[in-house]
């Protein structure tokens, strides 16, 4: 083999070497930051859904304190109200003016509804869009719980409870007429409870307003039968049906990404109980954040590496060729 063909194999064989070890070194590299990264993003993740639980979380028992503070009032008004109208005799509970029986008994038409019932079914009420409301399509277990109290004589309170129409909470007692005929249920709203509420929405609003990638930060109460969000969102309509339902029937955290047009999100439900002691309904709290740029940090690491190597590959096979060149005129 002439001197020629020796430098050729030589140098040939010297890039080979070169480019393999310019190659993995960056490969080594490559997957380290790329780990480095993703590990980074996901920590940052959690933190964040954490962040925001917390806050909500703390939020959320600053309301159960509040609402506990006038919650007995709630119940000994309610009690004597109801206890007050059904004792009395002289009046047709089914044609009733109810808002006049709420003026006699000292209650805030604003603040409070009447509605009686028979036979589950709403046939006299203040709150008129409820009038001929049927609750028996609330299922057996609702029927049968009004068929409980009215059988009992005795005054019943609910737990608080969400309209999913007006969003505003709102406390509901029962008591069956002398007669038990019919089932007198009273229904009451709180100015405080609706101040509460209108903070609290305003503080979801600004969550999602002071994080990126942040979609919508919501609350949704319900149970098995129905659940429903307090701030409305055009955003509600296209979460899976599945991820909001199993959070409340299982009573565990969910979470599944779903697509609306070219954009990727991942929605996150986080059930959360309340205290046993108090009549608040549990609640599952919503985080929908974009994940449609989610590779993009893991690509521009592969592409820079890239970028990288190739030059870092071209100095060093421009020095070795220079290299080679000089030793050829040397000869």
């Amino acid at each position: 083999m002439d001197k020629s063909s020796k430098r050729k194999s030589i140098f040939r064989l010297l890039f080979i070497k070169v480019t393999l070890v310019v190659l993995l070194l960056n490969i080594v590299l490559a997957i380290i930051t790329v780990q480095d990264t993703i590990n980074v993003q996901i920590n940052s993740d959690i933190e964040l859904r954490d962040k925001i639980r917390n806050e909500i979380i703390g939020i959320s028992d600053f309301q159960t304190s509040a609402l506990q503070t006038f919650e007995k009032s709630f119940f000994d008004l309610q009690k004597e109200a109801l206890e007050t109208l059904a004792k009395r005799t002289n009046i047709d509970l089914r044609s009733e003016n109810l808002n006049d029986q709420l003026k006699s008994l000292r209650l805030d038409t604003v603040f409070h509804d009447l509605y009686i019932i028979e036979d589950n079914r709403v046939v006299n009420t203040t709150y008129t869009p409820d009038w001929g409301l049927d609750f028996s399509a609330f299922g057996v277990e609702k029927t049968n719980h009004l068929n409980r109290i009215l059988k009992s004589k005795a005054f019943f309170a609910e737990r608080f409870q969400f309209e999913s129409s007006t969003k505003r909470l709102k406390s509901y007692s029962y008591q069956a007429s002398k007669d038990g005929e019919f089932l007198i249920e009273i229904g009451s709203y709180s100015e405080v409870a609706n101040k509460i509420m209108e903070m609290f929405i305003n503080r979801l609003n600004q969550i999602t307003a002071e994080n990126k990638n942040v979609v919508s930060v919501n609350y949704w109460f319900g149970n098995n039968d129905y659940q429903f969000p307090l701030i409305d969102q055009a955003i509600n309509r296209y979460i899976p049906d599945s991820l909001i339902l199993n959070s409340f029937t299982e009573k565990k955290d969910h979470q599944a990404d779903f697509n609306i047009k070219k954009q990727k999100l991942n929605a996150e439900f986080m059930y959360i109980e309340q205290d046993p002691t108090t009549r608040l309904p549990d609640f599952a709290l919503s985080i929908i954040t974009d994940i449609t740029d989610k590779n993009e940090p893991v690509i521009r690491i592969i592409k820079r590496q890239a970028l990288f190597a190739l030059s870092f590959l071209l100095l060093i096979i421009g020095s070795i060729f220079i290299a080679i060149r000089s030793l050829k005129k040397h000869q």
